[in-house]
């Protein structure tokens, strides 16, 4: 929904269907040693450990940045990396911690902060989380990432307006930032905003087209705009390169339902049921498309009907 992150951030009810998108918050700051008081050795190992992160190689680079860490305490670019591949591996208290080790140090360094807000959110503290983008922001004008998280934060704040304005304004300095094109989009959809969500939702998809949440919005925006021929079109690519998802293929049977291709719609539910049994809405879908399949049916050959 950071990258995906079915995306993190308030939802309102429609909004739960849907997924925000966050990339790595500190992408475009450098966190290598430009600092001329910090060790070669310590500074080497620091950049191991981002060799091992950019791989998603967690636990070496855990490992590296602890091992630079002894060398150097007091480094705020190996504890903000050490704090980046913790939040990679869950441990969003550990990584707070330590990101706030590197904001005493070097409180001027706007990444941290937006490195923070993202733990902040995982944890469910939306409001901290805010705040650490907006901290983010004031140490460095120019941030999309920054202003995409804030965005989600707002946006699970109940804050819609101020969360489209914040996404806009990160597309505004990059408009090739996938995850603000797709959040904005998300947000616009979540208000029913269906055709001013699609262009964002259809940039991000060109920009993104292995992302399946993305794919999965599109679509949605697609169907909520009443395109449901294009809107069947997505979903079908969608479960040609996912086909393990079962939340596709449900909008799939939905679909096919509203179309009234009643053979097509239950084979969709089937297959989202076979996928994942505990799904009751599914199954009470897939019982009302086989009686009203019978139904047609029934009432396209009456005299087979008589007969019986």
């Amino acid at each position: 929904m950071p990258g995906s992150m079915k995306l993190p951030f308030a939802r309102s009810a429609t909004l739960l269907a849907l997924t925000l998108f966050f990339g790595l918050i500190g992408a475009t700051f450098s966190h290598a040693n430009n600092d001329p008081g910090i060790s070669h050795e310590a500074a080497k190992l620091n950049q191991r450990g981002l060799d091992h992160l950019h791989k998603k190689e967690y636990e070496q680079a855990i490992a590296s940045f602890r091992e630079a860490l002894k060398i150097q305490p007091e480094y705020p670019d190996a504890l903000d990396n050490l704090g980046k591949a913790l939040e990679s591996t869950g441990k969003d208290a550990e990584a707070i911690a330590d990101f706030d080790k590197a904001i005493k140090i070097a409180p001027e360094k706007a990444a941290v902060y937006a490195d923070k807000g993202l733990a902040l959110f995982h944890e469910g503290k939306y409001e901290d989380a805010a705040a650490s983008y907006c901290r983010a922001i004031e140490h460095h004008k120019d941030f999309p990432e920054a202003q995409n998280g804030l965005g989600a934060s707002l946006l699970h704040l109940g804050e819609n307006d101020e969360a489209i304005a914040a996404f806009r304004a990160a597309i505004a300095g990059n408009p090739k930032n996938a995850d603000a094109l797709g959040n904005l989009g998300t947000a616009l959809l979540s208000q029913n905003k269906a055709d001013e969500a699609l262009p964002f939702l259809r940039k991000a998809h060109s920009l993104r087209p292995d992302s399946p949440d993305l794919l999965e919005n599109y679509a949605l925006a697609l169907d909520q705009a009443g395109q449901t021929h294009e809107a069947i079109a997505a979903y079908h690519k969608l479960t040609n390169k996912h086909p393990d998802l079962p939340g596709p293929w449900e909008h799939l049977g939905h679909l096919y339902y509203k179309s009234k291709r009643y053979d097509h719609a239950a084979a969709a539910f089937q297959k989202s049921l076979a996928l994942k049994q505990d799904q009751p809405e599914v199954l009470l879908a897939l019982g009302q498309t086989q009686a009203d399949e019978a139904s047609s049916a029934t009432r396209s050959n009456p005299l087979k009907s008589a007969w019986r």
